[in-house]
């Protein structure tokens, strides 16, 4: 896979746990010494290129002049990823129901870095791939977020369920407001579709459905601002538990 952007590359080479094969700098390239030290520390090979080769590369203008050549993101399976955090005391999850633009995905990613969420469930199919996009939107937050795929999702809360997680979806129609809810410490956080919002089933298998309060007339906030709205609150009544 080859990704791009300054942030980007410097968490890949900060989180260390990537294999990086190759890093391309466009010539003359400013401000990016750190990135020269952490690259020559861990004997990763740095290519110059013309700025239009890097264009190629990426694919896009918006690369700050700089990309690498990096292995695929390790995708967990639900198993994994409980038995990964089996021993932890706060394990918050977010679950995307059918979020079918990458830019979203990675802004959420980027949103759960921030305040504390430690994976993100996406199901197999009818879902944004994470790719070099999803990459850059989540200015390198993805290098410390579990990605977990399962096949179906419905599948997935009844395991939660069993595993004592408590599910919690957000729809704009809602019973509960965000600024009244308590969250346990296991919590699956579940946003739905950009326009489509949570499927029939899924809001039926969620153990709460919960609003954010609006004043505006526009209908619904994007879902990846909502998440961050989310994710900022649950973190606030976590940390008083």
């Amino acid at each position: 896979m080859i990704v791009y952007g300054r942030q980007v590359i410097r968490e890949i080479l900060k989180n260390n746990k990537k294999n990086i094969k190759k890093i391309y700098v466009i010539k003359n390239s400013k401000n990016i010494d750190d990135i020269f030290i952490l690259a020559k520390s861990q004997k990763i090979f740095i290519e110059f290129k013309e700025r239009k080769e890097i264009r190629e590369l990426t694919k896009t203008d918006n690369n700050q002049g700089i990309a690498a050549e990096v292995e695929d993101i390790k995708i967990l399976n639900l198993d994994e990823f409980l038995e990964k955090n089996r021993n932890k005391d706060h394990v918050i999850v977010c679950m995307l129901d059918e979020i079918e633009d990458p830019h979203n995905i990675g802004a959420i990613i980027r949103s759960c870095e921030i305040f504390g969420v430690c994976g993100i469930i996406l199901p197999s199919k009818r879902c944004a791939p994470v790719n070099e996009t999803v990459y850059k939107v989540s200015s390198g937050a993805i290098e410390y977020i579990d990605i977990i795929e399962v096949n179906n999702l419905n599948n997935a809360i009844y395991k939660l369920k069993e595993e004592n997680f408590w599910i919690y979806g957000f729809d704009i129609n809602g019973s509960e407001l965000l600024e009244n809810m308590q969250f346990d410490k296991k919590s699956v956080l579940v946003f739905g579709n950009e326009g489509r919002g949570l499927r029939k089933l899924v809001k039926q298998n969620c153990d709460f459905l919960v609003k954010i309060r609006q004043k505006g007339k526009i209908g619904s906030l994007n879902v990846s601002n909502a998440a961050a709205i989310v994710f900022y609150e649950v973190m606030k009544k976590i940390e008083k538990i």
